[in-house]
This record gives structure tokens, C-alpha cells and sequence, in this order.
């Protein structure tokens, strides 16, 4: 009899996860998902596909990963107790295991081996309560309703969705940069103001990456395929709860730009070691709650006394060759340096 149920999941090794993040999602309708400190994965059914991009060594994989290599992860029909009893009678050695992890579904429980090709066999469980939900039909159907989508940012369709670029370029000494653009003076919003390229999600965009990379290359005038996909930053809500989502890009061909003037009045690069040692100033200004006239304190315990919660909100400030990068700019940037620094990056 054997011991596995169902497939629950399986790790693609691909060169571009943005193009095969558009691929799956466009051509067979699968959703792109987000876990695990920002691995991408596509979710179908009660299955996924677990995406590993082409030399990030640091993620499980297959032992020798190369684009087109698969590893599995399988659901148990037995206790994985007697799956683990089952492989250690057949001599063959338990990678690791029983941890932890992500499943398709939910959180498993799961053992690793190597099959003869030393690809990266995964068999897991299920917690009780996943098979608690499977014999309660109703909330079964509300469990496949949430599993279906990707968790969003209550009111962001509201506020609005916007995709920023932080982007590397090579400087002329070989170095790299980042580069900045100041808002023309003629912006009905934050005139003159540095900032990253970037604006409001629309319907085309198959995703936030493709609404960044589009008005990179809108902004700057530069071919969507100068612009390349490096990683993704933290999303953040910014000003009346939009949703932001940064991501950092490497931009070829800046010599050749020609930024859109009706909404860039320049375009200039710092190096980014000179970034990296470069120490923020840091101001607070006071978060309070102020209800409109007509709001209804009756509904309320404590009425007009009701103790309303109060905050502080942080504002960085970058000073460097008499320019000032503040605001949301300075926050995605310094979360940049941050990553890159706790991740041992060096600047020499």
C-alpha cells in the first residue's frame, strides 16, 4: 500500500520569475502568491508551485539546480511516524527532519530524502485541524474561498495600489549608483520633490513589479527591457492608506534616456557605498485622531471622552550635496541599505 496521498506542492528552478510569474498566471490562470520572506510561488487548486530563481543557493532545492529541475513535496495517506519508520526500514538516510513548513494549504509538518538522481523529496502532514476542516463541508467552502486569493491591504483598492523602482545603474567609473529623480516644478503634488520612479497600479499591469518597471521606463524614457528585476523591498502604507509596493531594479542604457519633462525636471545618481555611509537625520510629528462633527460619540463606550489611541510617525532625512531626500523616498531607500547591511553586503 502506499504511503503518499497527494501531491501538495513542487519547486521549479527558472531563470526569470517575473516572466514565469506573467507565463502561468496568463496562459493556465494561476495566482501568484507571496511567503516566506518574498519566495514566489503559483497557486492552483489545492497545489502549488514553489518558484526558485537560478543561483540563490541559500534556498532547498535539488542538488545540482539547473532551469527545468523539479523537487517534490508529497502528503502522506499515513501518520508521518510510520512514513519515517517506512523510509529508515529501506535504508535511506532522512535529510532533515521532521520541521516545520509552508504547504499548499497551510502550515505541514515534513521529511526530506534524496531519491537516486539526489533530487529533493519532500512527504509531509497536514496538522489535525487541516483534516478537521476537509469533514466540515461549510467551513470547507469558506476555506476554499480565502485560499483562493493572495492576502491583500484592507482599502488599498480605495487608496489606491502603487508599484516604486529604486534603481541600481552603473556609474562611469563602474561603480554602482542609485538613481533619483526630482518631480517638475509644474506636479500638482510634491513639486520638486526627489523621489523614486513609480505611480498608481493599472488594469494591464499583470503585476506590481510590471507596474513599477512600466512607469520606470515611462518616466525615464528607457525600454521596459533596459529595466531588470533584482528584488522586492517591504511593502508600505503611505499617505490616505495606499498601498506601496517597492521593488529594486537594475536599469541599463541611462546615457540613452530621455525622461518624460511633464513629470521629471532632473534625473541625478549618488553611489551607493556613498549611500550606504551616509547617516540619516531622524524628526518625529504627532499622530492624533480628530473625528468630524457628526461623529457618532453615542455609539461609543466613554462618548466624547473615549480614550482615542496616539502615535508618533518618524521622518528620515538624507542631506547630501545640498539636496534633501526625505519622506517616503527616504524610507524605502534607508530599508534598502538596511537589508543589504544586515545581509553582511559590503560597500568596498
Amino acid at each position: 500500500m502506499s504511503v503518499i496521498d497527494r501531491l501538495d506542492h513542487l519547486v521549479l528552478t527558472v531563470r526569470d520569475l517575473e516572466a514565469t510569474c506573467q507565463f502561468y498566471e496568463r496562459v493556465l490562470g494561476m495566482q501568484v502568491v507571496t511567503f516566506d520572506n518574498g519566495r514566489r510561488a503559483l497557486h492552483f487548486g489545492q497545489q502549488k508551485i514553489n518558484l526558485h530563481l537560478a543561483g540563490r543557493e541559500f534556498e532547498p532545492k535539488a542538488r545540482h539546480p539547473q532551469p527545468g529541475s523539479a523537487d517534490i513535496c508529497l502528503i502522506a495517506a499515513v501518520p508521518l511516524e510510520q512514513v519515517i519508520e517506512k523510509i529508515t526500514a529501506c535504508g535511506v538516510e532522512i535529510e532533515a527532519g521532521p520541521v516545520q513548513r509552508t504547504g499548499a494549504t497551510g502550515p505541514i509538518r515534513s521529511v526530506y530524502v534524496r531519491d537516486p538522481d539526489q533530487n529533493l523529496i519532500e512527504v509531509a502532514e497536514y496538522a489535525q485541524a487541516a483534516d478537521l476542516l476537509a469533514k466540515e463541508a461549510a467551513v470547507q467552502a469558506i476555506s476554499d474561498v480565502l485560499k483562493q486569493r493572495e492576502p491583500g491591504i484592507m482599502g488599498a483598492q480605495q487608496a489606491g495600489v502603487f508599484g516604486i523602482l529604486l534603481p541600481l545603474v552603473k556609474m562611469d567609473d563602474g561603480k554602482l549608483g542609485v538613481l533619483f529623480e526630482k518631480r517638475a516644478s509644474t506636479m500638482r503634488r510634491q513639486a520638486n520633490e526627489i523621489c523614486f520612479p513609480g505611480g498608481r497600479a493599472e488594469e494591464g499591469d499583470a503585476s506590481r513589479w510590471a507596474t513599477a518597471r512600466r512607469e520606470t521606463s515611462e518616466e525615464l524614457g528607457v525600454p521596459l527591457e533596459k529595466i531588470h528585476y533584482v528584488g522586492e523591498l517591504d511593502r508600505l502604507i503611505g499617505p490616505g492608506h495606499a498601498a506601496i509596493y517597492p521593488f529594486v531594479g537594475y536599469v541599463e542604457g541611462i546615457a540613452d534616456m530621455k525622461p518624460n519633462p511633464d513629470e521629471v525636471g532632473e534625473v541625478f545618481v549618488i553611489a551607493l557605498e556613498r549611500l550606504a555611509a551616509a547617516e540619516p537625520s531622524t524628526y518625529t510629528s504627532a499622530l492624533v485622531t480628530e473625528p468630524e462633527e457628526d461623529f457618532p460619540y453615542h455609539l461609543i463606550p466613554g462618548g466624547k471622552r473615549y480614550p482615542w489611541r496616539t502615535g508618533t510617525v518618524e521622518h528620515l532625512f538624507y542631506e547630501l550635496d545640498g539636496r534633501v531626500i526625505w519622506g517616503l523616498t527616504a524610507r524605502v531607500l534607508a530599508h534598502f541599505l538596511e537589508r543589504l547591511q544586515s545581509e553582511g553586503w559590503s560597500r568596498k
